[in-house]
């Protein structure tokens, strides 16, 4: 076990049966996020993030493996006070809020059912979260439609805080926010974590939001962790293909940054994308993919101080990361059919 880690995970997964097949969400994760840290968890949409995210809160039941809190394992049921210091912030400000509470009650609610004040000390209460996170008590009283994307998002952070929680998972927290707006959400949130020494699960798609919040990532794919390590290593010296991959889709605004990002042969990513492998499961998307891709899961192994990839035929790793070499020519090789995973 991590002494040091407010969050622990081992050998987490998460099946579902779907018309007879086995669909593995959440598929051996292990992982230990420190507290005060932001831990981002990245990857496409369907990559597990959400479902791994969702075990952590204890809104789902894990198939095996087994989830740690302040070193105690977390049952079947979490506790009331465990419920409150872990909290989540959504995607959707919209739909995270109850359309028919006014702002007040929706953020008074934590205090109520935690009994963190009495009764006659929550409008204060409410009015003092609501500082914390840039709203003027004058929308107290009003009801979330009547507010922006940008300000029924840090009602739902101040909903969050009210909790008075250790750990807050973020999902997606900004994709339905505009640029600007999103700029200054993160600003806010990294406010925070400093004045509470919160931890932060950051579970997002969007690589360019983590390079400047997170301290560690892990890039997800189908499941499974495929490299992990601190953020401004893995985004320096990326390993993985699928993380080499990500990369070089990721938006930049001068010549300097485009030169050091990753090159990714997107006319042979999807050949093979069809097909199943028993073995990696981003063979068939990858062009550099070989036999033994295809016939046995790679394990994580470590590549640099704390910085772990499960790859055969990873990338240089050198800072300009180029791609190193053309991919192999030829057909993809034939790989052993695989269930629905």
């Amino acid at each position: 076990m991590d002494n040091g880690a407010i969050i622990e995970v081992r050998g987490l997964h998460k099946e579902y049966r779907v018309k007879g097949n086995i669909i593995r969400a959440v598929n051996g994760v292990d992982l230990a996020v420190q507290a005060g840290e932001t831990f981002a968890i990245v990857g496409e949409s369907g990559s597990g993030k959400t479902t791994l995210a969702n075990l952590i809160l204890g809104i789902e039941r894990p198939s095996g493996g087994e989830i740690l809190f302040r070193g105690e394992v977390l049952g079947r049921k979490m506790s009331k006070d465990t419920r409150r210091r872990i909290q989540v912030v959504q995607q959707n400000p919209v739909s995270a809020l109850n359309p028919k509470r006014t702002i007040k009650k929706s953020i008074e609610l934590p205090v109520s059912v935690h009994g963190l004040r009495p009764p006659n000390q929550r409008r204060e209460r409410v009015a003092e979260l609501m500082d914390f996170v840039g709203l003027s008590p004058d929308f107290m009283d009003r009801y979330p439609n009547a507010l922006s994307g940008g300000q029924r998002q840090r009602a739902a952070l101040a909903r969050a805080m009210a909790a008075e929680p250790d750990v807050i998972v973020l999902d997606e927290p900004t994709s339905a926010l505009d640029v600007s707006v999103q700029a200054k959400v993160l600003a806010l949130l990294m406010d925070l974590q400093s004045k509470f020494n919160l931890t932060y699960i950051f579970i997002t798609h969007d690589l360019s939001v983590v390079r400047n919040v997170s301290d560690r990532i892990a890039v997800m794919y189908r499941g499974r962790f495929v490299e992990t390590g601190r953020t401004e290593v893995v985004f320096a010296a990326p390993r993985h293909r699928y993380t080499n991959m990500l990369l070089s889709s990721v938006p930049v605004v001068s010549e300097e940054e485009e030169a050091v990002k990753p090159e990714w042969p997107w006319e042979q990513t999807m050949e093979g994308s069809d097909q199943a492998s028993d073995g990696c499961a981003f063979a068939p998307r990858c062009p550099y993919a070989q036999d033994n891709c295809w016939a046995a899961q790679p394990g994580l192994e470590e590549v640099g101080e704390a910085h772990f990839m499960a790859c055969y035929y990873p990338a240089n790793g050198a800072a300009d990361s180029r791609i190193d070499g053309p991919p192999p020519t030829g057909k993809i090789p034939t790989p052993h059919r695989a269930a629905v995973d």
